[in-house]
């Protein structure tokens, strides 16, 4: 589990592209494309300044009105995967 305090923003080595309303995130050094749905381009947008992932969890309930706890796991699964293919990092 992530700790609420830690700061997360884009990898500088990391290109991304809004098409349909969804992110593409260009992972170039694995050579893949991540393909975000809705409510993960939103906290991708957000992500261009460092967040805590406290501030990304009360974001996130109250844009889709989501329970805290609902709202928490969704983003700690989301920061924990975009840390481990390196399309954030903490900062």
């Amino acid at each position: 589990m992530i700790d609420n305090d830690s700061r997360v923003t884009w990898h500088a080595q990391v290109a991304a592209r809004l098409v349909d309303d969804q992110a593409l995130i260009v992972l170039t050094q694995r050579g893949e494309v991540l393909v975000l749905n809705a409510s993960g381009t939103w906290l991708w947008n957000l992500l261009e300044q460092a967040r805590t992932v406290h501030e990304l969890t009360t974001r996130l309930a109250t844009r889709f009105r989501l329970t805290e706890p609902q709202a928490s796991g969704d983003v700690q699964r989301f920061v924990a995967n975009l840390l481990e293919v390196g399309a954030i990092v903490e900062v």
